[in-house]
């Protein structure tokens, strides 16, 4: 079953935390089980920041929250965000359109 994690958060760090995100895209290209990952920033919140990451299921994401890379984005995205994150975790139960 598709698995989606979304993930919430503040930060007015933005360069910062999308150069780290493509160091682990480089570092994780041959290992990394994520699909696909949209950013959306709210509008009405310039600081405020959402990450739908897409997989093909939960022990794929699981997979990738293992990467030592995972690892290492999460600890220095922890220094870059205001009061931590916020992660929910979705069964795709109707993919439809």
């Amino acid at each position: 079953m598709a698995f989606i994690q979304v993930i919430t958060y503040r930060t007015d760090h933005r360069e910062e935390m999308d150069a780290l995100v493509e160091r682990w895209l480089d570092d994780t290209e041959d290992v990394r089980r994520a699909r696909k990952r949209l950013l959306l920033k709210d509008r009405n919140d310039t600081d405020s920041y959402m990450e739908v990451v897409f997989f093909d299921s939960y022990e794929d994401a699981m997979h990738n929250s293992e990467l030592p890379a995972t690892h290492m984005l999460e600890a220095a995205f922890e220094q870059l965000v205001v009061d931590g994150f916020s992660f929910r975790d979705f069964d795709v139960v109707t993919d439809e359109m």
